[in-house]
């Protein structure tokens, strides 16, 4: 694994830099705002890296910060999800904006991501929301969850139920306020807290 490569600025291109070091010319794969970011050609620079390897395939990806990389890892791990999208989401967002859309269930900040539709984002939410806290990317503390869904040891199990039920068909804040009205218990699992939502959509 190729963790970071530090050298020098030999082409900054529009989706790719050309790093050169010991006499290697290595392309690496970027988005275009952080190329934009980096010195010009010529300077020196340290780039982490995440080497992806396929079949018949092999790309060298690179970030600003560590943060980032992990983020570009992390958002691979959802089922459909491949290194080119993986990137856009890194090139649109800022790892903290990530994990709070994931936390607050925002599928409009989500969608802002060319590539990711409200059924792409409401996946996202659902497979992510555990497994960000384990990713090692620094989680917003002190924030709120859109239609005021704290963020409480509950708030990842509430975020799952509104993905849940925006797979379903219910739209954001429509899922967002049955959550909201169903509550949550200290001894409520996933199946309790959306069986108690969709008597709430009933309701309505």
């Amino acid at each position: 694994m190729i963790a970071s490569i530090a050298g020098r600025i030999s082409r900054k291109a529009e989706d790719f830099i050309v790093l050169e070091q010991g006499g290697i010319g290595f392309q690496i794969e970027m988005p275009p705002g952080l190329i934009a970011c980096l010195p010009p050609a010529g300077q020196e620079v340290t780039i982490h890296t995440h080497l992806h390897v396929r079949e018949n395939e092999m790309a060298l990806y690179g970030f600003s910060n560590e943060e980032q990389k992990k983020l570009f890892i992390l958002v691979q791990s959802v089922s459909g999800v491949g290194p080119k999208l993986a990137l856009q989401v890194v090139g649109t967002l800022s790892p903290d904006a990530f994990a709070l859309a994931i936390l607050q269930s925002d599928v409009d900040r989500l969608t802002q991501v060319r590539g990711i539709g409200k059924k792409g984002a409401a996946r996202m939410i659902l497979e992510l929301t555990d497994k960000l806290k384990k990713s090692g990317i620094q989680i917003p503390q002190a924030t709120e969850l859109v239609g005021s869904l704290s963020v409480t040891p509950a708030a990842g199990m509430a975020g799952e139920a509104v993905a849940a039920l925006m797979v379903l068909g219910y739209s954001n804040a429509e899922a967002l306020e049955a959550v909201k009205l169903a509550g949550s218990r200290e001894e409520d699992c996933l199946e309790d807290l959306l069986r108690r939502a969709l008597s709430r959509m009933a309701i309505v």
